[in-house]
């Protein structure tokens, strides 16, 4: 699979052929339609103290699920935060971070309301 790294704060950021991750306990594997290219991915590439996984916020169609995962099964859309790892072609996200993507809701607009969720969620607290 294809995954975007970088080596250095600041540097650029570049593609690199990787394994496809196996589903930890409680997770899906999920195959990126989307990601959401936020200000906190910015922040980690320019401000970071060294290099991190990038990419949070994921939509698509899960692929694999591990043990334990009782609310999702393979084929199934979702999206939902991953905290980091998401700017690839697959990724892990843990069962209780997913929701599921409603037929009709494509899923730039489903990866869209992750952040929005988690902005409305601040400004009521």
């Amino acid at each position: 699979m294809r995954r975007v790294r970088y080596e250095s704060v600041g540097g650029p950021l570049f593609v690199e052929e990787a394994p496809v991750p196996e589903p930890g306990p409680g997770e899906l594997l999920v195959r990126c339609e989307a990601v959401g290219v936020t200000l906190p991915v910015v922040r980690k590439v320019t401000e970071a103290a060294e290099p991190i996984a990038l990419g949070g916020e994921i939509a698509g169609e899960v692929t694999a699920v591990g043990t334990g995962v009782t609310r999702f099964r393979p084929g199934d859309r979702v999206t939902g935060l991953c905290f980091g790892h998401g700017y690839a072609d697959f990724a892990p996200l843990h069962e209780v971070m997913a929701s599921p993507v409603p037929d009709g809701v494509d899923a730039v607009a489903a990866v869209a309301l992750v952040r929005s969720g988690l902005v409305a969620l601040g400004a009521l607290a």
